[in-house]
């Protein structure tokens, strides 16, 4: 794939962007919508297509400020992964992350990978609302918007793709900064270029819609929450700059409900897990909200919000070292439901922070026992062990998990201070390697494993490093290949 290929799916990331707009008018109804061109299959192959988004999506892992927060993780993927149970199109495996930033927004990239920023769901008062925007994007994916834009712009001009390259670089860290970079960029390619995203959009509409009640979430999500955004920004004097480059026109808003309003009902029961990951957010990540406002919530009459409250104030508590206060908190939220594992995961910080390790090791086994496929009970057990110096269960614990889960971030980096506990300098610096590697950083790991060669005299141990080493080699290659 040449340079400009590749700057081309750069440059569709903010574009498919949901960043304050994107609209849902999902539903297959007899309004005809545009047809756009092909698949792009003769263009970028699926297996081209993962190449390149695995090698973003290192890029991302390493500028991009990352939330790597097992709870909030295992919840975002459930919520995508339902979408994408009742998604048709589906080539690969979705990967679902979120990014620690107030900003209203939400982006997909090759390869199934779905980015959503903290503050997306700090704006979604439903879980339909949070469901709709994930739709809408996995619906970017699925039809292959991506390589098809890339397919249609491959004359466009260097100088413009090279600015937008460097404001996706900036915007994934800093979106405010990149977002007016990329708007100036953008705004030189004419509005054909606009017309042709909004032919897209009502694609990913349609579908993001159809699949939203598919998934068993009320359609209606769509347009109240993309209705909400636009009337928020209507008479704002400067709008955000994707709002600019991706309105939404009362016209598209009103499609969007005629569309939902056309569908069957779902009447969807509130979620207390999408109360708790908002809290939790809000209490933990953004910020935003004061204490008073928790305090509100707990005195509410709505038992969801009573507990999400009391939940956040936990929290809160929590991180500000007071310990006791948290404790009492938590106690009537774990009696009412003992094996939540947002629950499991703030407990389990209370009595590390208490010191009190026996306790929490003993918990945490027979939670461990009864859920031991639950990942946050595992990554929580394996992070205690770890703390309480038992580095022989923390190690048991953590290899078991990354052989279901051998790109998790958190699981590598836990063991890796298992290992340099345990004096096991050749695991370390061979699992630091893999932490690196899944960054992009393909030298530096490459050196990690070269240290680990030298710090054992296993000769399978050296033909296995030998053999990662050229693992690695090769998926560096692979990524200069793709320049």
């Amino acid at each position: 794939m040449s340079t400009k290929i590749l700057h081309f799916f750069i440059a569709c990331l903010f574009t498919f962007s949901i960043s304050y707009s994107a609209a849902s008018n999902a539903v297959q109804d007899n309004k005809r919508l545009p047809e756009i061109g092909t698949t792009g299959a003769a263009f970028m192959s699926i297996e081209r297509e993962r190449v390149v988004g695995d090698f973003y999506m290192r890029q991302v892992r390493s500028q991009a400020p990352i939330i790597h927060d097992p709870v909030l993780d295992s919840y975002l993927n459930s919520i995508g992964q339902r979408l994408v149970r009742n998604t048709s199109g589906v080539r690969y495996p979705f990967n679902f992350f979120w990014i620690n930033n107030k900003e209203i927004n939400a982006f997909a990239f090759m390869g199934g990978y779905v980015g959503v920023h903290t503050g997306l769901i700090d704006e979604a008062r439903t879980e339909s609302e949070l469901a709709a925007v994930l739709g809408h994007e996995v619906a970017h994916i699925t039809q292959r918007h991506i390589v098809r834009r890339m397919q249609e712009q491959q004359r466009s001009m260097p100088m413009t793709i090279a600015g937008i390259i460097g404001s996706i670089l900036v915007g994934m860290a800093n979106p405010e900064a990149g977002a007016a970079g990329l708007y100036t960029t953008i705004g030189m390619a004419g509005q054909s270029q606009i017309n042709y995203t909004r032919m897209y959009e009502q694609e990913a509409d349609r579908i993001g819609l159809s699949v939203l009640l598919a998934a068993g979430f009320d359609p209606r999500g769509a347009p109240d929450f993309f209705g909400r955004l636009a009337e928020k920004y209507r008479y704002v004097s400067k709008p955000p700059e994707m709002l600019m480059t991706h309105p939404l026109p009362e016209s598209r808003i009103a499609d969007t409900r005629s569309r939902a309003e056309n569908m069957q009902r779902v009447d969807v029961p509130p979620s207390l897990d999408f109360a708790l990951a908002k809290a939790r957010i809000q209490a933990r990540y953004i910020g935003n909200s004061t204490q008073s406002d928790f305090q509100s919530m707990r005195s509410s009459r709505n038992a969801i919000n009573q507990q999400a409250g009391q939940y956040a104030l936990a929290i809160r508590a929590l991180d500000n070292g007071h310990t006791d206060v948290a404790l009492e908190l938590m106690q009537p939220l774990l009696e009412r439901a003992p094996n939540n594992p947002f629950y499991i995961d703030v407990q389990t910080d209370i009595l590390l922070a208490k010191d009190d390790y026996e306790t929490v090791l003993d918990w945490l086994r027979g939670k461990y026992v009864q859920q031991p496929n639950e990942p946050v009970i595992t990554l929580n057990f394996a992070n205690a062990a770890l703390k309480a110096q038992d580095t022989s269960l923390a190690e048991k614990l953590l290899r078991d998990f990354l052989l279901q889960q051998p790109n998790d971030p958190l699981a590598l980096d836990l063991l890796t201070q298992v290992y340099e506990r345990n004096g096991k300098r050749a695991a370390m610096y061979e699992t630091r390697a893999e932490a690196l590697a899944l960054r992009g950083n393909f030298k530096l790991a490459i050196d990690q494993l070269h240290t680990a060669h030298n710090h054992t005299d296993s000769d399978l141990t050296h033909k296995r490093l030998n053999a990662r080493i050229d693992q690695i080699r090769n998926l560096e290659q692979q990524v200069q290949n793709l320049m």
